[in-house]
């Protein structure tokens, strides 16, 4: 589970000034799936409590840097330490990044742009 999760990657690179807005759209979708956005100095921290991050476990993090988007599990060496279930932190995450994979497929799709989606 730890090499999966250390394999995500998407990375985009919207139209000018359509960063903030697709950012707005993933977090949106990832939410949605349960988890929490924490704001953070370059976007987003996608976790199922804040505790997660200060015990610094493996969560879902997002940058907006102009109109790039980067997508990363941070932490995914620290997967089944402290007192949250593996297996129930692991499947957050995947269906958070999922769901982010699909809005980013979506943008791409309709404005005929590329991304990097590396998701389990």
């Amino acid at each position: 589970m730890r090499k999966a999760l250390g394999s995500i990657s998407i990375v985009v690179q919207a139209r000018p000034g359509e960063g903030p807005i697709l950012a707005e759209l993933i977090r949106e979708a990832v939410e949605e799936t349960g988890l929490i956005a924490f704001i953070r100095a370059e976007g987003y921290a996608f976790m199922p409590s804040e505790a997660v991050g200060q015990l610094g476990l493996p969560h879902l993090r997002l940058a907006l840097m102009d109109d790039r988007i980067s997508l990363w599990v941070r932490d995914p060496h620290k997967l089944g330490l402290g007192p949250f279930g593996a297996e129930e932190l692991y499947r957050g995450i995947i269906e958070g990044v999922r769901a982010a994979a699909s809005v980013v497929s979506d943008y791409c799709s309709k404005r005929g742009l590329e991304a990097i989606i590396q998701v389990p």
